[in-house]
């Protein structure tokens, strides 16, 4: 017992999670407490083992300190408000619980799990005379803090054993009429220069989750893969690998995969604003107006963005293919692998009708439409429009495949 006191009265945790659970057709399943449906305590019960945990800046994200995850006790709630908890790590051993009263607060909202932030609000577990926050509770996985200074504990724990849930509620099939399978994109420099093709390819899985990212620039070919444990983590392999945590927005942490063998390196740690649009990635800031994002803001240079009435309503973020993601990807190379699917929050509700670059630029982009029979953006054309002159200096066409 003194050694688990030690623990929490002197560490501050970021927790990860080994995150499994049930999934269905639109993507994370939040849980919500509602007239018969599991409360928080109810969830709660059971035994979690921990898989690591952290000290942080709850401002900037900033991990400050590892924490060993022998060092982190192992939790066994109880029920009638008596739990456990011992030294031991993720193991099965460990020493041998010692009991403490532990009770349950809803806070003031019914969704649990996947907040935008550590923001001391929101249910919230009391034991062992501390109040921790509970950042994500799953059906699998529980991620829990509490500040202590300037800084936060957050440990990272998952279910030992099943937890029975309620049978979902059936779900329709997908409607694949606005599935994307392909995107051709050709680009005209002048007359006198060669056009240049790029053909993205896209598979899905059987959930419409993508799979497989082909791209063939040339003469060469770069391919990714994607799985999934759950709703709650997605692994990409290819010439690049990740691994992102995922919450009720999007992607919470995105980690790089270093084939070599080390450890795993954060890249990316996405806020949201309370209506799911991601509003920072690090150091980059996205605005947000009636739906659309209006401005992007990398590392001083400022994008402004304007709309056309047309839907961005396909399976793919079209913006992000059309728009300028190389200024995103000058310092995250993995951006075009996950915000187009759904991976960074919610897509701007339009398609971009101008893309107008920094004051210090001297060329902006515009875009025009065509559809098809049924109504679908079949092409896009992007110009390349000088400031100072009347010629254009480039086009790229776009042409899509749809599945169906």
């Amino acid at each position: 017992m003194k050694k688990i006191n030690a623990i929490i009265s002197s560490f501050a945790f970021l927790l990860l999670a080994v995150l499994m659970s049930a999934c269905n057709k639109d993507g994370i399943e939040t849980i919500v407490i509602e007239d018969g449906q599991p409360s928080l305590a109810q969830m709660l019960i059971g035994r979690w083992n921990p898989t690591g945990g952290e000290m942080a800046n709850p401002n900037t994200g900033e991990v400050t300190e590892d924490i060993n995850i022998s060092d982190i006790p192992w939790l066994d709630f109880g029920e009638n408000g008596i739990g456990s908890w011992g030294n031991g790590g993720s193991g099965t051993g460990g020493s041998a619980g010692e009991s403490f009263d532990w009770n349950a607060d809803e806070g003031s909202g019914p969704i649990i799990g996947g907040g935008s932030g550590y923001d001391g609000e929101g249910p919230s577990v009391t034991f062992g005379g501390e109040r921790w926050y509970i950042f994500q509770l799953t059906e699998r996985i529980l991620i829990i803090y509490r500040f202590y200074g300037d800084y936060i504990i957050i440990y990272y724990y998952y279910r030992v054993g099943d937890y029975n849930e309620p049978e979902p509620e059936p779900t329709p099939e997908p409607d694949n009429r606005n599935v994307i399978t392909e995107i051709r994109e050709t680009t005209l420099q002048g007359a006198a220069a060669p056009s240049v093709v790029k053909i993205h390819s896209f598979a899905y899985d059987g959930e419409g989750r993508i799979q497989n990212y082909t791209i063939i620039d040339g003469d060469y070919t770069y391919e990714w893969t994607y799985s999934y444990e759950g709703v709650e983590e997605v692994y990409v392999s290819g010439s690049e690998s990740y691994m992102g945590y995922i919450g009720v927005e999007g992607i919470n942490s995105l980690y790089s995969l270093p084939s070599s063998g080390t450890n795993q390196v954060l890249v990316a740690s996405p806020q949201y604003n309370s209506d799911g649009y991601m509003q920072s990635l690090n150091n980059n800031v996205l605005d947000y107006e009636n739906g659309n994002l209006s401005t992007f803001n990398c590392r001083g240079s400022v994008y402004t963005y304007e709309y056309t009435e047309e839907k961005n309503n396909a399976n793919i973020d079209l913006n992000c293919f059309i728009s300028n993601c190389s200024m995103y990807e000058y310092d995250y190379s993995h951006f075009s692998l996950f915000a187009p699917f759904g991976f960074y929050g919610k897509s701007s509700e339009n398609l971009i009708s101008k893309e107008i670059w920094f004051e210090s630029a001297d060329f902006d982009y515009e875009y025009t439409y065509e559809k098809d029979e049924q109504g679908r953006i079949s092409s896009i054309t992007r110009r390349t429009v000088p400031r100072f002159s009347g010629n254009i200096l480039s086009m790229t066409t776009y042409r899509i495949t749809y599945a169906n």
